[in-house]
């Protein structure tokens, strides 16, 4: 069997049978994306770093009670809940605090670009450039960050956005557009554009 071949929902419905190479599959398919997820909102590597493993195991655990909708929508959302139920707890807590993401991140590596062919001025520019829009992102307000890393770096449809916020999809691009503006205000700011 070619688990590579399957898609998300199938490989969901073999994990809920029990199939711990389809889970293996899904992890390797989604965490990434889950990971970034949850460093947007936690702005924390090791936090999110936990939060990805605990979104693996909150979803083995409740493969049994998935009832077909949208598997990426379905982790997603898992996901989501854990961090913010982390920030929730975080501010309930006196003396905690956030850290914030270092340089050498794996949310920063998602965004380098790796051209083999450019010069090494350039690249120096372009990695100042991606260094500063790194840090406007992480400036921005936890809900706008968050639709900016899932719809411009992990690249998730408005419908599947609007499935994990569990808010209609003319929100998803209202919000979306507000917060892309809030970002180039931040990215002028900076006078890099």
């Amino acid at each position: 069997m070619r688990y590579e071949e399957y898609n998300l929902e199938d490989l969901f419905l073999l994990a809920k049978k029990g199939d711990g190479t389809a889970f293996e599959h899904i992890v390797r398919q989604t965490e990434k994306q889950i990971y970034n997820l949850s460093l947007s909102i936690v702005k924390s590597n090791e936090d999110a770093e936990d939060l990805t493993q605990e979104t693996y195991l909150r979803l083995w655990r409740s493969l049994p009670d998935y009832k077909g909708e949208s598997a990426k929508s379905y982790i997603f959302r898992i996901a989501r809940n854990l961090s913010i139920d982390l920030i929730r707890k975080r501010n309930r807590t006196p003396g905690s605090d956030t850290v914030i993401l270092t340089a050498d991140g794996e949310f920063e590596r998602d965004i380098v670009d790796h051209d083999p062919d450019i010069r090494p001025d350039e690249a120096f520019i372009r990695r100042l450039t991606i260094e500063t829009v790194r840090e406007c992102i992480s400036a921005l307000p936890p809900p706008m960050r968050e639709l900016i890393v899932m719809r411009d770096i992990d690249g998730l449809a408005y419908h599947e956005i609007a499935s994990i916020l569990e808010i209609p999809e003319g929100s998803v691009k209202s919000r979306l557009f507000r917060a892309r503006e809030r970002l180039r205000a931040l990215i002028i700011e900076k006078n890099i554009l």
